[in-house]
């Protein structure tokens, strides 16, 4: 039995969840068992009930209750092991597992506080070890470091290659499952009416975002027939693989774009998206135009006609995010920690 603890909803997202439904997928294949404890039930999908023997809602308290608490879960249901993919947890709850023998595997791109964790795993294409030199506390902890061990999906699993196009004619939206805080509209108010009438958008969103009405009615009157809205579609990396190119954040979503071999331009939306998005950029799978409310909608049509009158920088960035990212990156983690 394992036993995630988590932290999920509009505003801080859904990459959290998505990650870890995808580990735990990946664990129930090897004949593993799993708790989900944190988000709220209203979040849980049809598949979460075959992925999780229990969903277990779990408000925030305080760092030592809410460690508390979850050794409490671990002994009651056996559990081997931890995974805790929650930024809000400090040292002390740390503490409270390393002092109760607790094993756990913990998300964690902060180099700035106290790591106690047997398995650190930042998949940032820019993570390197000596990053963490200054605050790893255990001195067993084992790094798991790179988009080598971004956790996927499974249905990328068996994307197909997609070949890349001559001309960029799809373009992928998509800013989380959350709230997107208002980047979706900023995109196409910027972009409809500078670009080629060829140019077609799928905006891709979650169900918790509560802007979506007003997306909705925007593209009904100013989408120029245009562009197509999916909330929560069943399978997203099929549409993923038949865009040429993605207009996203720097969170989740960017390893599974990068495995489809989908050049990017990102535009982050939160401040703790910035790093990953960066190193996107620095390798060449991706073009960084910055925090979207710091820029001007000028800065990203410009971005976005560039790209699309260069479609060898666009294949370059294509082939170097795919061969960044496996779609076994859940399986290479539970070779380490499970």
């Amino acid at each position: 039995m394992i036993v995630f603890r988590l932290n999920a909803g509009p505003q801080v997202g859904f990459g959290h969840l998505t990650r870890c439904r995808a580990l735990a997928y990946a664990l129930r294949e090897q004949g593993e068992s799993c708790i989900m404890v944190g988000p709220d039930h209203a979040y849980a999908n049809d598949e979460d009930d075959r992925l999780f023997d229990a969903w277990i809602p779990q408000v925030w308290d305080s760092a030592e209750n809410d460690a508390s608490l979850l050794v409490m879960f671990a002994r009651s249901y056996n559990a081997k092991k931890i995974v805790l993919d929650d930024y809000r947890v400090n040292e002390a709850y740390q503490l409270v597992l390393r002092n109760e023998g607790i094993k756990w595997l913990q998300f964690e791109a902060r180099t700035t506080q106290p790591i106690w964790a047997d398995i650190v795993l930042n998949a940032n294409p820019s993570a390197k070890p000596e990053d963490y030199a200054a605050v790893l506390r255990n001195p067993e902890t084992q790094l798991l470091l790179g988009p080598r061990y971004a956790v996927l999906r499974p249905e990328f699993t068996n994307i197909k290659n997609r070949a890349h196009r001559d001309q960029i004619k799809k373009v992928l939206v998509t800013f989380g499952g959350g709230d997107d805080r208002g980047a979706i509209l900023f995109v196409l108010v910027s972009l409809i009416p500078a670009t080629s009438k060829d140019l077609h958008f799928i905006v891709v969103s979650g169900a918790n975002n509560p802007r979506n009405q007003e997306i909705k009615n925007w593209i009904r009157l100013y989408g120029q027939g245009r562009v197509i809205m999916k909330i929560n579609p069943p399978s997203v990396a099929s549409i993923f693989a038949d865009c040429d190119l993605a207009i996203m954040a720097g969170g989740t979503a960017t390893y599974e774009a990068a495995c489809c071999g989908l050049p990017m331009l990102l535009m982050t939306i939160a401040d703790n998206q910035h790093s990953q998005a960066k190193a996107w950029a620095d390798i060449g799978a991706a073009k960084l135009v910055g925090n979207y409310k710091n820029i001007e909608g000028s800065d990203l049509a410009n971005a976005m006609i560039e790209l699309v009158a260069d479609n060898r920088t666009c294949k370059e960035m294509g082939d170097n995010g795919k061969m960044n990212v496996s779609s076994l990156g859940a399986f290479y983690v539970i070779e380490r920690f499970f």
